[in-house]
């Protein structure tokens, strides 16, 4: 019936060809007809004409009436068959089974158009698109997490399982607190269960995000920055400033003497000004309880070292002295060996360059803190203690948060009487391991932001670190690590014109074989949570965008003219009336005329517009989406893709699907 109808005019075309000639020979034209025979012999033109008319209408009148008939059955039969049959997808590929790392985002039929195609296929983003980044974009109830989310995780996750070494890791953030067990379900699933390492208040171990090897600096700015993000920035750069100075030079103070800060101990000094002098003398004095021994025949060559007050120590068989920076800069200045020992006993390094940072710290102390007036110190202080008392106010936040250095000891916390020591992220990037923040935002938000924030760029060091290793040793295989975080706008941090911030690390990250994949509830959501026009910044260092149903107009119009204008025919009708001797009728008061004419026009003009108009984004149902995907190398053009919820078979389509109820 398909093949008949899609050749209706063949057909009608031979069935009137059949029929017209059956009618010619059983049917003739009745010549003989007397009226018939009179008009043929007055008028043979019109007599002629009427033969000829009769006969063609023979074979003219069958062909119409089977056009009909079948242009009929193509409108409805076609029509309804369409409707009933829907083409089968290709099988969808298991994630364990595959032998190369990709994600499959949905399938595809008509790029622009709804409804089922012939040939239908997947889009499918291999491992070099994926180091580029994807961001998600969707509504609430829109289907975000359970159409991009679970899937994506689970086929990067499930790639190369049974391989220790080749097998993903990952960093993954959220802030409702069921992605959690939801990952731990995918890797359980896969075999991978004890590669789930949890950051929690119940989850056992202790993590310090500020034991690290970064300098002062780095770590005063990021955590500078993080306030920013969280409460804002003013328009005035002082406060900041002065931020980072307070937070530098104290976070200098503990690592240079004590090798060791959390960040209770940097708000423990910042509001506490005495706290911050004893401590600073504790370290002058450990610093300077230490003893100067030489060899007894170098002091003897050296008759200048008689007022430094040596003593002689018969059991060391050495000349000592109290160290202090007169004497260790006569030594060096006149290259004269000498060691460094406690009065314990034991020796230490002669580390000049603690010293230096130390004398550092108490010029700040001496000299710039001190000689700030004594309000403006307290704003300083007060901004600084409204974020880090998140860390004071809470003892579960504290314990987990804010070990102590013996817990890194080996020998000290053999039996982990201290707590267990989360691994830095380095090591679990290398052994492939899976990291979850177990957090939820509504334990306390503002605590839930900034450890999330803080974990996020403790990862974010770690991945960049690897960069020069892989550069180092080529040859050695580097497993990709995913970054994924649900309701992205939560964690989200931009530096702008500064050396940190996300962007920094999005541009960078695919060199380090990182596959970021992040989801917010509209591009308008990302806009607030950031300062100024930082989100466009951010938006643009993921090469790859899902866009899901939005509600807001902001989104749906960003989105819109992403996807790009390109040229289109637009149809317009024309309908004109015409009237000659026109009058006002005495009995409806309305103009008429004696003659008129109605004429319509239909002309298509070619223009630019939206490929994808603004309320689209706005109608697209549960599982739908426009996608604008890259390969690695190639951009390709924005299409209309659907999604596969984790909870429903792969291999049913998207329709069948709809048809069922199913989404």
């Amino acid at each position: 019936m398909r093949q008949a109808v899609e050749s209706r005019f063949f057909i009608s075309f031979l069935l009137a060809a059949a029929i017209g000639m059956t009618l010619f020979f059983r049917c003739p034209f009745p010549a003989d007809n007397a009226v018939l025979d009179l008009i043929r012999i007055q008028r043979p033109l019109i007599f002629q004409s009427l033969k000829w008319t009769y006969t063609a209408m023979l074979f003219t009148t069958p062909y119409i009436g089977f056009s009909v008939l079948l242009s009929l059955a193509y409108i409805f039969v076609m029509k309804q068959e369409r409707q009933l049959h829907i083409a089968k997808l290709p099988p969808y590929p298991a994630p364990g089974t595959r032998e190369s790392l990709f994600v499959v985002v949905g399938e595809i039929h008509h790029p622009r158009k709804r409804g089922p195609a012939e040939t239908p296929g997947w889009m499918a983003i291999p491992e070099r698109g994926l180091y580029t980044g994807l961001a998600i974009f969707g509504a609430i109830g829109s289907g975000k997490t359970s159409s991009t989310m679970y899937p994506f995780a689970e086929q990067v996750l499930a790639f190369a399982a049974a391989d220790p070494k080749r097998r993903a890791g990952a960093m993954i953030l959220e802030v409702k607190g069921d992605f959690c067990y939801k990952v731990q379900e995918l890797l359980a699933k896969h075999g991978r269960k004890e590669d789930y390492l949890e950051v929690g208040l119940e989850s056992g171990y202790r993590y310090n995000p500020l034991h690290c090897d970064l300098e002062a600096y780095t770590l005063a700015y990021g955590i500078a920055s993080l306030m920013n993000n969280l409460f804002g920035k003013g328009k005035e750069p002082f406060w900041q400033q002065a931020y980072t100075n307070m937070i530098k030079f104290i976070i200098l103070l503990h690592k240079t003497v004590w090798d060791y800060i959390t960040l209770f101990d940097v708000y423990e000094c910042a509001i506490n000004q005495e706290l911050l002098a004893r401590r600073i003398q504790e370290g002058e004095t450990r610093m300077s309880d230490h003893y100067v021994m030489i060899d007894i025949d170098t002091y003897l060559a050296h008759e200048d070292l008689d007022h430094f007050a040596f003593e002689r120590d018969d059991a060391a068989h050495c000349m000592k002295a109290a160290r202090s920076e007169p004497l260790e800069a006569h030594l060096k200045e006149k290259q004269i060996r000498y060691d460094l020992f406690s009065k314990s006993g034991n020796q230490v390094s002669a580390n000049t360059r603690k010293q230096d940072q130390l004398a550092a710290v108490k010029r700040w102390y001496t000299y710039d803190w001190m000689k700030i007036e004594p309000k403006l110190r307290t704003s300083i202080v007060e901004g600084i203690s409204v974020f880090l008392s998140l860390f004071d106010d809470n003892p579960d936040v504290k314990y987990t948060f804010c070990p102590p250095k013996e817990m890194y000891d080996a020998e000290l916390n053999a039996d982990n009487r201290y707590g267990r020591a989360f691994p830095r992220f380095s090591d679990v990037i290398e052994s492939g391991k899976v990291v979850a923040l177990n957090f939820p935002v509504v334990a306390n938000p503002g605590l839930a932001r900034t450890i999330g924030t803080l974990m996020k760029q403790d990862f974010q060091r770690a991945m960049i670190g690897r960069i020069p290793e892989m550069a180092k040793d080529p040859k050695r295989h580097f497993r990709p690590v995913m970054f994924l975080c649900d309701e992205y706008h939560s964690f989200a941090t931009v530096g702008e014109s500064d050396p940190s911030g996300d962007e920094k690390f999005f541009a960078l990250s695919r060199q380090a074989k990182c596959i970021p994949i992040v989801a917010t509830q509209s591009i308008s959501s990302l806009r607030s949570a950031l300062t100024g026009e930082a989100w466009r910044t951010l938006l643009q260092t993921f090469r790859t965008k899902i866009f899901l149903s939005l509600s807001d107009d902001f989104s749906a119009k960003t989105a819109s003219e992403m996807c790009g204008k390109e040229e289109q025919f637009k149809l317009n009708y024309s309908i004109s009336e015409n009237g000659q001797d026109a009058r006002v009728s005495l009995f409806s008061g309305r103009t008429t005329a004696h003659k008129s004419s109605i004429s319509a026009s239909k002309s298509y003009v070619l223009q630019r517009d939206f490929v994808f108009e603004p309320k689209i984004f706005a109608e697209l149902k549960n599982a739908e989406a426009i996608v604008m995907a890259y390969d690695g190398v190639n951009p390709l053009p924005p299409m209309l893709c659907y999604l596969k919820p984790a909870h429903l078979d792969a291999n049913l389509s998207y329709f069948e699907q709809l048809e069922k109820g199913l989404l």
